[in-house]
């Protein structure tokens, strides 16, 4: 019987979309504005860094074992959570789409393909996908050395892991939009009955990073946007006030 990601502690996912939530947000406006980046390239690598310092610092707990893996020179982590031995890994949507999309055209296995062949291969699809094509991956022979290899920091506790748990998340720019946890298939379809909406636990606090002006004194960035009144204006405005007072004065009279 797998488990599903709704019996994860409240706490466990509050603290799992923080760290989201933290690195799409104010973690990545405060690196760029710290190191005064003029262009932001390396934002969406960027991002994968602050989110994997945010897991290890906030999840790395009795609870849960953070193993770092490897595929090439890509860097990831993968969470082992205890109390329902599953793992779980994260994933923009917009790349889940794509690898599903072009499963039947990889000659190998993405890191998604290893842990989904290897942990979930008992769950079935509500709706699966139609290909008459079979799925065969050339490095398929050595599923269980690339999954070793890819949960190595997790030692023993690799023989104990149920199932594979992916958290899916959309963001719109530095704003964290939607964020699920499923369970893949190994044909990359939801498995019945594992997904969880968990975007009630988004914050959609007001960012506390404070942008900052790059020419303080230019005219877009100045209350009068650089214009002056002329005398016939001024002596309107100095005017104003009196003639306020006087029409007070006269109510109040009568």
């Amino acid at each position: 019987m797998h488990m599903n990601p709704a019996s994860f502690p409240p706490s466990l996912i509050a603290k799992i979309v923080r760290c989201v939530e933290d690195a799409v947000g104010d973690d990545i406006q405060a690196d760029i504005q710290r190191n005064d980046l003029q262009t932001q390239n390396s934002v969406p690598s960027r991002i994968w860094d602050l989110l994997n310092t945010n897991v290890i610092r906030g999840l790395d707990t009795e609870d849960c074992t953070i193993a770092r893996a490897h595929r090439g020179p890509w860097e990831m982590l993968v969470i082992y959570e205890k109390s329902s031995q599953c793992i779980f890994t994260f994933m923009r949507e917009k790349r889940f789409a794509e690898l599903r999309k072009r499963q039947h055209q990889r000659k190998r296995m993405h890191y998604i393909d290893i842990l989904t062949q290897q942990f979930n291969k008992d769950l079935l699809a509500d709706q699966q996908q139609l290909s008459f094509i079979p799925c065969e991956f050339s490095d398929k022979d050595r599923l269980a050395e690339l999954v070793q290899a890819l949960l190595l920091d997790l030692g023993s506790d690799t023989d104990i892991v149920s199932h594979h748990v992916l958290v899916l998340f959309d963001t719109v720019g530095y704003q964290l939009t939607h964020i699920r946890a499923v369970m893949v298939t190994p044909s990359l379809d939801i498995a019945r009955g594992s997904e969880q909406d968990w975007s009630k636990y988004i914050r959609a606090d007001e960012s506390i990073i404070v942008e900052r002006i790059s020419n303080p004194t230019a005219p877009e960035n100045q209350p009068s946007r650089g214009l002056s009144l002329t005398a016939k204006a001024m002596a309107r405005k100095k005017d104003k006030p009196q003639r306020k007072n006087t029409e007070v004065s006269a109510q109040e009279e009568s």
